[in-house]
């Protein structure tokens, strides 16, 4: 069986639908015989006490990663802060998740076979694609959210 590196901005504690997708993915890949391992951020996004309470974080690398366990899943999660308004500082806290993933894929995850990552954000396509040249491994790039301007015409009555 394969070992998958599965790369996502958001994974579980974390509630929101890619989250949800994305754990589920992972479990189902495990089910399946598949060893996968998750690199994430820390939850930041619409997470409860409880959820936080059923996947603990060990701190690693002075608090800058973190590991947790999720249905028998490693999981490893680059801090990152919550979610803000300011776009300037989405962008820095981004280029920050890119660059600790990247070397955490390296010096920390372990072998695998293969790199899954889905969007959002756009440029986790390009840190899979890093990965999977640094190992050597094909990389699948997941592209969901991306909705395409919609333009409404009316036609005239009769035409």
């Amino acid at each position: 069986m394969a070992r998958i590196l599965l790369h996502s901005l958001v994974f579980a504690p974390d509630g929101v639908s890619t989250a949800y997708l994305m754990t589920d993915l992972a479990r189902q890949l495990r089910r399946l015989g598949h060893q996968v391992t998750v690199l994430t951020t820390t939850p930041h996004y619409n997470t409860t006490p409880e959820s936080l309470a059923r996947q603990p974080m060990t701190p690693m690398w002075s608090g800058l990663l973190s590991r947790s366990d999720c249905d028998g899943v490693p999981v490893f999660h680059v801090r990152m802060p919550a979610k803000g308004q300011k776009v300037a500082g989405r962008l820095l806290d981004y280029l920050r998740f890119h660059a600790v993933s990247l070397a955490a894929s390296v010096r920390t995850v372990g072998p695998y076979d293969i790199v899954i990552a889905p969007s959002p954000p756009l440029t986790i396509g390009v840190v899979a694609w890093l990965q999977s040249l640094m190992r050597r491994v094909p990389a699948v790039y997941n592209v969901q959210e991306i909705y395409p301007p919609a333009r409404c015409t009316r036609r005239a009555r009769g035409a």
